[in-house]
C-alpha cells in the first residue's frame, strides 16, 4: 500500500502567508503623498512631472518644480545659481541631471555645496530622473536640477 511519505530534508518547508509578511521591508508613507513630485517623462525638451508638462530645464523638490534657467553649459554652473532657489532649509543632497553623461565631476561646485552641508551628485539627466523617482519612493530630502534634453 502507498504509506505517506516524511519530507525528507532537502525539500524547502513552506510559509504561511503570515510568515511571509514578517519579510517585507516598510516604505515609508508620506502623509498628503499626492503632491509628491515624480517624473514621469522626459525628452523633446520638456519633462512631466506628476501630471504637469514643463519646457525646459527644471529644479525639481520633493512637493513643488520649477522652471530653472541654468547656464547654457552645466560645467559653468556656480552655486549662486542655485542657493536662491533652496530657500532657508538647504537639502541635504543635489542631484544634477546635466544633459549627456557627464565629463567634468565639478569638483568647484561640490566643494561650495559641501560647505553648506549637500552633497552633489552629477549625472545623466535620463539617470537623474531615475534616481529622483527612487528617492521619493524612500522618503528622502533632496532638490534636482534637471537640464532639458532633446
Amino acid at each position: 500500500m502507498n504509506e505517506p511519505k516524511t519530507p525528507s530534508p532537502k525539500q524547502p518547508s513552506v510559509k504561511s502567508p503570515s510568515d511571509a509578511s514578517s519579510e517585507l521591508v516598510d516604505i515609508r508613507s508620506f502623509e498628503g503623498a499626492s503632491d509628491l513630485q515624480l517624473i514621469h517623462g522626459y525628452g523633446g525638451n520638456s519633462f512631466r512631472i506628476s501630471g504637469e508638462r514643463y519646457s525646459g530645464s527644471v529644479l525639481v523638490h520633493p512637493r513643488q518644480t520649477a522652471i530653472w534657467t541654468p547656464p547654457a553649459k552645466p560645467e559653468t554652473l556656480v552655486i549662486d545659481d542655485l542657493l536662491p532657489h533652496f530657500g532657508d532649509d538647504f537639502p541635504p543632497l543635489f542631484i544634477l541631471g546635466v544633459g549627456g553623461a557627464p565629463m567634468d565631476p565639478m569638483n568647484d561646485l561640490s566643494a561650495a555645496l559641501r560647505f553648506h552641508g549637500i552633497a552633489l551628485e552629477v549625472m545623466s539627466t535620463p539617470a537623474a530622473c531615475r534616481t529622483w523617482n527612487v528617492l521619493m519612493s524612500e522618503g528622502r530630502n533632496a532638490v534636482t536640477g534637471l537640464y532639458d534634453i532633446a
